[in-house]
């Protein structure tokens, strides 16, 4: 920060360059090859973090004319509540461990009007789900022949271990894939940097909206992102907190076969932040998040990641971004000592109305 304060100190006493520095932009193309995204730095608009970008994005016209928005359900709570506030209409899919259902997903993109999909492809949030090449595949084809456009955010590729796992901006021939890479996850959120890379038609309007916002993003974090990812620094960073991630993933999964009672279910991400259990139907995901807190070990009721009409009531999300290895394991006995409690007492609740009755 001290170097970019020295080298940028001119565009701190004026309006740098709206679209983001250029020599920051050129960086970022260069970083973005080894997420198989090509592209050039005049489709590249640097932001104030992911969500700024999505929330743009929302609230702007697309060149397709339509006006609704389609996402997965689950899907980030930040979006969502961005589509409450500015009162958008949204449409759900719904996301498993098994991925979405195609026909429902083209019946969607070919009835509904739809301005674009937001869609998460890699370490879901919150179920950690990734797509398959082949499906991002499908649903670039998709996209194209009903003229809708993606939204794809990409806040975790860079953890993925598969180097053949590809984001769906690689399978884009027609320009229909706005990619959005945040930095923040795995750099310093506090620091509020992402990229979003543009159909060049999209451009211009995409920075009117961004300078009714905020005119320019932060020099000194554009400044040093732009130091950090020249000097290498980024990549041996990131070599080192994709094992750590990867081996936290791989101890929380192998910690969820062994302790889990047997009428919950999970997903098996390989990397990422975020693993979800689905509960029994007959518990309540608030319920294990009161009794937890009560412990000290946090976890979240995904609700409000949901559309009131798919919104569900036994999801747990859980995150290891802040978790030291030594803490998963008892953290998920904890969990599976406090879904078996709560089970009992239900059980014994239904037992004792049944024999009142």
């Amino acid at each position: 920060m001290n170097q970019a304060i020295d080298i940028y100190k001119e565009e701190l006493f004026t309006y740098s360059d709206q679209q983001g520095l250029y020599s920051l932009r050129v960086q970022i193309v260069k970083y973005l090859q080894n997420l198989q995204v090509f592209t050039q730095p005049e489709r590249v608009v640097v932001v104030s973090g992911s969500q700024q970008a999505l929330n743009l994005l929302a609230s702007m016209p697309f060149p397709n004319g339509k006006n609704n928005i389609l996402i997965e359900q689950p899907t980030y709570f930040g979006f969502i509540e961005t589509i409450n506030l500015q009162q958008a209409t949204a449409f759900g899919i719904e996301l498993s461990e098994e991925g979405i259902d195609f026909d429902r997903l083209e019946y969607i993109f070919r009835n509904n009007d739809i301005k674009f999909f937001y869609i998460i492809p890699r370490f879901h949030n919150p179920l950690g789900h990734c797509y398959t090449n082949k499906e991002k595949k499908k649903i670039v084809e998709l996209a194209e022949r009903y003229y809708v456009y993606i939204v794809e955010d990409d806040f975790l590729g860079d953890l993925d271990p598969n180097g053949k796992s590809d984001p769906l901006f690689s399978f884009d021939p027609s320009g229909r894939v706005i990619y959005v890479k945040s930095f923040s996850k795995v750099f310093l959120p506090g620091l509020r940097v992402a990229a979003v890379i543009l159909p060049t038609l999209m451009i211009r309007n995409f920075l009117r909206y961004k300078f009714s916002a905020d005119f320019n993003s932060s020099a000194i974090s554009q400044g040093t992102l732009e130091i950090y990812l020249k000097s290498g620094m980024f990549t041996s960073h990131l070599k080192k907190i994709k094992k750590v991630y990867r081996s936290k993933m791989q101890i929380l999964k192998e910690a969820c076969v062994l302790l889990l009672p047997e009428d919950t279910q999970f997903s098996k991400p390989t990397s990422g932040f975020y693993l979800s259990i689905r509960l029994p139907e007959n518990i309540l995901a608030k319920q294990v998040v009161h009794l937890l807190n009560e412990q000290r070990i946090f976890v979240d009721d995904a609700s409000r990641m949901y559309l009131p009409e798919y919104k569900m009531d036994n999801l747990l999300r859980l995150s290891i971004s802040q978790v030291k290895e030594s803490q998963i394991k008892p953290g998920v006995e904890s969990i599976a000592h406090v879904i078996s409690l709560i089970s009992r007492r239900n059980n014994h609740h239904i037992k004792n109305n049944l024999l009142h009755f």
